[in-house]
């Protein structure tokens, strides 16, 4: 498992915060908003981070992991737009990161401008350096403010959007097997019956985002693969009802942390 010794020696690869604290602003209906600048890119470009909900249960949305898979990143934002204005579910917090690799977004790239896929990038124990993973873990901006928001948040439950040409389909890592049969059947219903669950990749990946959070860290995520070049209005269609579906899941738990 990873090690606070581990978490702390990461940490300190980021560096002093020069970034605006984050400033609250108006959201849809009278659910408060935080919208904030979390981290930069290698080319300079703003990860922007957006927060609704008070908890205590955290689910926490990753759009845009790699550059030529965007076709989570739109639906992301219209499905958070959408669910703080029909009001979260109580004791529930909502966290999007917009897009964590905007240079490969704008480049057409799996990579960073580094060329380092930011999916093999983080200290997970299965961690081994290598040109295409970055000479260290962490050694990316990109993946070290999304490593910084893990650690502040701890959430609940992550989802990591990506595509492929084998999809649409959710993988998991960690305890996230009746989340994500939430999800597939959600999403199937609300787009196309193809939504399916998928255990295992089929390949290793070394330093990957479901290492760390669900192999080393315990917690469930899933990583959501849109059919490549999915239509735009199906994938908002699959997203919208799957995270729905994960929220009324993690429902129950919500109100058991909380008391009720």
């Amino acid at each position: 498992m990873i090690t606070t010794k581990a978490i702390t020696a990461a940490l300190s690869l980021l560096g002093p915060v020069t970034e605006p604290a984050p400033q609250p602003v108006a959201g849809p209906a009278a659910t408060p908003v935080e919208s904030w600048i979390a981290g930069r890119s290698v080319e300079g470009r703003p990860i922007s981070v957006r927060r609704a909900g008070d908890g205590p249960i955290t689910v926490m949305i990753i759009a845009g992991v790699h550059g030529d898979e965007p076709e989570g990143t739109a639906p992301a934002r219209a499905v958070f737009d959408a669910m703080v204005g029909a009001g979260l579910p109580p004791n529930t917090e909502l966290i999007l990161v917009e897009d964590m690799n905007p240079d490969g977004a704008v480049n057409g790239t799996r990579r960073n401008a580094n060329r380092v896929d930011l999916n093999r990038n983080y200290p997970a124990d299965n961690f081994r350096a290598h040109g295409g993973r970055g000479s260290a873990a962490l050694s990316e901006p990109e993946s070290a403010t999304v490593f910084g928001l893990l650690d502040r948040f701890r959430p609940d439950a992550v989802l990591a959007l990506h595509s492929s040409p084998r999809g649409p389909f959710v993988n998991h890592d960690g305890p996230a097997v009746r989340y994500s049969a939430a999800f597939a059947s959600a999403a199937s219903e609300a787009d196309t019956d193809t939504w399916r669950l998928v255990p295992d990749m089929g390949y290793p990946t070394p330093g990957s985002l479901g290492s760390l959070v669900g192999l080393d860290m315990k917690l469930p995520i899933l990583t959501i693969e849109f059919e490549r070049g999915h239509e735009p209005e199906g994938a908002h269609a699959a997203l919208n009802a799957g995270v729905r579906a994960l929220f009324g899941a993690i429902q129950p738990i919500a109100e058991s942390v909380a008391g009720l």
